[in-house]
């Protein structure tokens, strides 16, 4: 697995820590104290290990041994994360938030998908979703081999599951040309 391979360096690009940031700074404002965070497709905890202040815990989900221990590594001295190597299809615990950051691009069946997702929260449970707008199909420089999806649309995301309060764009990568990300921001129904 690519991730696998790519975890120990995964932090070092800086376009990778901005991006992580944005989304931090959009879901903080969103969640409270008392909530329960997972944060699917994990990687190395960019996301996740930084909304760890504003929420009770966070619970960090990877297909990725690697990218776990990477998150695990950096969580050591924080008492309410933890990096779990598992399908969330196997999670047994619900959770007030979920965040999601570059993952749903590399998953094949985005309704299935949310329908898992909309099973593992809370009632009145939120879903945040970054990724990329849909893009001409040059953002990977490794090519598309495990890419299911060139980006989305706000439309991506209706489903019975969840109602979309809000989809922008909250930041840009600057590659051989600018990708713009948006944030998905769905409540469970």
């Amino acid at each position: 697995m690519r991730f696998d391979t790519e975890a120990k360096n995964w932090d070092k690009l800086d376009r990778r820590q901005k991006l992580a940031n944005a989304v931090c700074e959009y879901v903080k404002n969103n969640v409270s104290k008392n909530d329960t965070l997972m944060d699917f497709g994990c990687g190395t905890g960019l996301v996740g290990i930084c909304l760890a202040k504003y929420v009770q815990e966070v619970v960090g989900i990877d297909l990725s041994k690697e990218m776990i221990n990477q998150f695990n590594n950096k969580a050591k001295n924080l008492d309410n994360v933890i990096g779990i190597c598992e399908n969330v299809k196997n999670i047994n615990k619900k959770f007030d938030v979920i965040v999601s950051s570059m993952t749903f691009h590399h998953i094949e069946n985005i309704k299935e998908m949310l329908g898992i997702l909309a099973d593992k929260l809370n009632k009145n449970g939120k879903l945040f979703i970054a990724d990329l707008v849909s893009e001409d199909g040059s953002f990977h420089d490794k090519g598309n081999n495990d890419v299911f999806h060139l980006g989305f649309e706000k439309n991506d995301f209706k489903s019975e599951y969840f109602d979309i309060v809000e989809f922008e764009v909250i930041h840009s990568v600057q590659k051989h040309k600018k990708f713009d990300i948006f944030i998905a921001y769905l409540e469970k129904r």
